[in-house]
């Protein structure tokens, strides 16, 4: 792969600070009424994006891929500074992709899946996603469930998220299943799933290097 390349990695939202306290918003945590998740039933997404993360800056170091964690380790820092440290150091630094680490939520509880999210029209951001979506099949496969939109011909849905249409690089979102439904917060916690989600994002860096 380019040697010239950087992941700028994101894990979103704040996580716990050095009290255990959780510093982020609260739609951005779920108390399940039975297992312990990250204490007494609690599942924080913060905690969840920022142990992937930080997997997928270990393996990629250990690759010697050169890598920046634009989020902090714990405080919930603006999305305009996560995208302008990205953006200095692709202008100023090497050129790369931005990767933001995320598990969903919805009303009712009772979704599940994994998405990717690109911002809106054709852009280079839609091969990192459609290489990501292959990656997390190929070593997942039936474990978990997906929730592809294939208006467009990719499985990438479309927002206009911040850091998708903020960023310099390509981009992409990823949301790890819903953290609100016991089973997928189940899996969210399976150290093989997190280590499969980690090796498909490594895998994908690899391949994109080379595609874009």
């Amino acid at each position: 792969m380019k040697t010239d390349f950087c992941v700028f990695l994101d894990a979103g939202h704040g996580g716990l600070d050095k009290n255990g306290k959780y510093v982020t918003a609260p739609s951005k945590q779920f108390k399940h009424e039975k297992g312990e998740f990250h204490g007494d039933g609690w599942f924080y997404e913060g905690v969840f994006n920022r142990t992937l993360t930080n997997r997928v800056a270990a393996k990629l170091s250990n690759l010697g891929i050169s890598n920046v964690i634009v989020s902090h380790e714990y405080l919930d820092i603006s999305l305009h500074y996560r995208v302008n440290v990205a953006n200095w150091y692709h202008k100023n630094f090497k050129k790369g992709v931005y990767i933001s680490n995320h598990a969903n939520a919805s009303s009712s509880g009772n979704a599940r899946g994994f998405e990717v999210y690109t911002t809106r029209g054709k852009t280079k951001s839609d091969k990192v996603a459609t290489l990501l979506y292959d990656n997390v099949q190929d070593l997942l496969g039936d474990r978990i469930k997906y929730r592809p939109s294939r208006s467009d011909g990719d499985p990438d849905r479309e927002a206009n998220f911040f850091v998708l249409k903020n960023t310099a690089m390509p981009a992409i979102l990823i949301e790890h299943l819903f953290f609100d439904n016991f089973d997928d917060a189940s899996l969210l916690m399976n150290d093989e799933i997190v280590e499969r989600f980690a090796e498909a994002q490594v895998r994908t860096v690899i391949e994109a290097a080379d595609a874009i």
